[in-house]
């Protein structure tokens, strides 16, 4: 009987140290990583999915007239409620409503400028008031 239940266990506890994925929830003033499309789970029933990236910078060793900026786009959902937002390095917090004052704050996020959307990642936090 024992052997039937070890495949459930080894899944379950995979579920749980995959982060950012749907399913998994993550824990108030943790770090999440996210890449560019993915969703995690924020709180019960609330779903953050880091939408895009608008990367306008100015690429290395090139003189541009104008610096530019690297913009995150983010949506949380909540049953109904949606919520969409961005995050800057300049504007790196964000105030959710549908969180009851939760902010989601920029922890990390400095690609290059240049660097491809698809392989720009995003590390925010949950922050409680």
């Amino acid at each position: 009987m024992l052997t039937h239940r070890m495949p459930t266990l080894a899944l379950l506890a995979a579920m749980a140290v995959l982060p950012g994925c749907a399913g998994a929830a993550s824990t108030p003033g943790s770090a999440i990583s996210m890449t560019e499309h993915q969703s995690v789970t924020v709180a019960p029933g609330a779903v953050l999915t880091y939408d895009s990236v608008s990367d306008s910078r100015c690429p290395p060793r090139v003189q541009c007239v104008v610096a530019g900026k690297v913009v995150y786009s983010f949506t949380l959902a909540l049953g109904e409620t949606r919520e969409a937002f961005t995050l800057t390095p300049a504007e790196p917090a964000f105030t959710s409503a549908a969180l009851q004052g939760r902010q989601i704050t920029l922890a990390a996020a400095s690609p290059p400028p240049g660097a491809q959307p698809a392989t720009t990642a995003v590390t925010i936090r949950i922050v409680t008031p």
